[in-house]
């Protein structure tokens, strides 16, 4: 884990994937503990604040930011006592300060938890569509002059198609298996 620190400030890099946020809510869990919190993210990359040490709860949650309900999605969390600590890709980032012992959650049933990972895989189906059907690199080699770097620039980007095809292949196959396992569980 990469790390760069400002004073009370630090950036962290450390990967976690779409799937992985019950992993990654306890890994800013631990990092509250030890008195760093959360104040802003980009894909990858974590900037956190020098604070008092104190236990709070993160829960993830993938909800479009253009969706006609957003506005009183917010007003539920907010009025739950969740602070929306910071958003990315429609991803949205919540702490609360548990009161008690008792770890609140957003979501109380399983069936509700799957909806979450529907959403994000009716976000994902399109890009992996895109990615497969519409840019399909179709280069004539024998059209390029001696020397040129056109065939290069080519395997490259036909390589770099593969691998997040793979990615996003793998990634939607494990958030199908996350969700008919929530689904098939016991009822709430």
């Amino acid at each position: 884990m990469k790390q760069y620190v400002f004073g009370e400030e630090k950036w962290l890099c450390k990967v976690f994937w779409a799937w992985q946020d019950e992993k990654e809510e306890k890994w800013l869990e631990e990092m509250s503990l030890k008195g760093w919190h959360l104040v802003k993210l980009a894909p990858f990359f974590y900037k956190f604040r020098m604070g008092p040490p104190r236990r709070m709860v993160y829960r993830l949650d993938y909800k479009m930011t253009l969706d006609k309900d957003y506005a009183e999605y917010q007003t539920i969390f907010n009025d739950s006592g969740w602070e929306l600590v910071a958003t990315m890709s429609n991803w949205h980032y919540y702490r609360i300060e548990p009161e008690n012992e008792r770890i609140p959650e957003i979501y109380n049933t399983n069936h509700a938890r799957a909806q979450k990972y529907r959403r994000l895989l009716m976000a994902l189906l399109p890009i992996l569509v895109i990615i497969t059907v519409v840019i399909k690199p179709d280069f004539k080699m024998s059209a390029t002059p001696e020397g040129s770097v056109l065939p290069t620039i080519y395997f490259v980007a036909s390589i770099l198609r593969i691998l997040l095809l793979i990615i996003l292949g793998f990634g939607t196959i494990k958030i199908v298996m996350m969700i008919r396992q929530l689904e098939s569980g016991p009822r709430e």
